[in-house]
């Protein structure tokens, strides 16, 4: 009997089978048709070297030197270049991020046709990187630039306007790479940039370049956050490679500072604001379950442990009895475990339904 992917799917969808066996599945019968014409015109079995590379994971040596290279080149592109450029002028400073900008994606180009995917996409990344300091360096060099922004060292310190072309312009680039090459840490700097624009182009929201409250800043956050945690989910896991690790990092991790930073703002120094924070991050641990992303488990867990530490500290420091009630309560939730265990797969499998967009 043939099955289809159809199959799986509804499989899927009626808890048959939970998500990540069903992704598992996919991503091994594609491969496997994907290999089926060499297969059958050798007529042998594959040689040892062969199924190494087809079994390669990518957590690897190779790839850990790749990205350890790729991390250098980004910060030496948006840290030390930008510091030392008075020594170069705005002009000397533009021609050198043109120079790198067409190394790194001549270079990258040749990697990618010769299959070397990753080193390649790597170096497009690298290329994108570059393009903040370059839009930096024209704007100086034409005039445009406030002189609140002179410093490019800022950058990544003071939230300002004069920011925001740059950060477009980075947007736009990482975009046009992201079209023509399908690398998925090409999100990585479009992310990056989206979550400064959140708070610098809030002024010019307001129809002011006056500096705005922490207040409104937040709340762009939020807002941001939100669309980057949204077009996650609508395009969780609709392709093979993972488009949407780096937009629920940057949305998870947005969202969550700008609550506990409206939470200070408001100064909600209370046990009720505690507590709705602690659970607040409780929910995050439980969505890190359902849709399967650790980002959001990392920190519901500093903000649920956050709150244990300040009953601890703070509240019952002098009490006998408060480590024995923590005690009975992680061993309740344990043997509740064990219960919930039995029916855990189509549980999971019907919130994961009603969270992520079907497809």
């Amino acid at each position: 009997m043939n099955f289809t992917e159809k199959d799986l799917l509804l499989a899927q969808k009626k808890g048959v089978i939970p998500i990540e066996v069903f992704v598992a599945l996919l991503d091994f019968l594609r491969d496997l048709h994907k290999n089926e014409a060499e297969v059958i015109t050798s007529s042998v079995s594959p040689s040892p070297a062969a199924s190494l590379k087809t079994q390669k994971k990518k957590f690897t040596i190779e790839n850990f030197l790749y990205y350890f290279g790729a991390f250098i080149i980004i910060q030496t592109m948006g840290w030390y270049l930008g510091i030392i450029w008075g020594s170069h002028g705005s002009g000397g400073l533009f021609a050198i991020c043109i120079l790198y900008f067409i190394i790194f994606t001549l270079v990258g180009n040749f990697l990618w046709k010769k299959d070397k995917k990753t080193p390649g996409g790597l170096l497009y990344a690298c290329a994108v990187s570059i393009v903040p300091l370059g839009v930096w360096a024209f704007e100086n060099l034409v005039g445009i630039m406030p002189d609140s922004s002179n410093e490019y060292a800022d950058f990544h310190i003071w939230v300002r306007s004069g920011w925001i072309l740059m950060e477009i312009a980075t947007i736009f680039a990482g975009l046009i790479f992201l079209k023509f090459r399908k690398f998925p840490f090409l999100t990585l700097p479009i992310c990056y940039s989206a979550w400064y624009l959140s708070m610098d182009i809030v002024p010019l929201c307001l129809g002011s370049v006056s500096a705005p409250t922490w207040g409104m800043r937040n709340f762009a956050s939020v807002v941001f956050a939100l669309l980057l945690v949204g077009f996650a989910m609508k395009y969780d896991r609709k392709t093979k490679e993972d488009y949407s690790l780096w937009l629920y990092i940057f949305g998870a991790t947005m969202f969550w500072f700008s609550i506990l930073s409206i939470m200070f703002q408001l100064k909600l120094d209370n046990e009720l604001a505690y507590f709705i924070f602690a659970v607040f991050s409780f929910v995050y641990m439980v969505l890190s379950v359902i849709i399967q992303r650790k980002i959001f488990m990392v920190w519901g867990v500093f903000g649920v442990f956050g709150y244990i530490g300040h009953l601890t500290y703070a509240i019952f420091k002098d009490s006998v009895l408060f480590p024995f009630a923590l005690t009975l309560f992680g061993l309740a939730i344990i043997l509740f475990g064990t219960y919930y265990a039995k029916n855990c797969d189509k549980f999971e499998q019907q919130l994961r339904n009603l969270v992520l967009p079907k497809t």
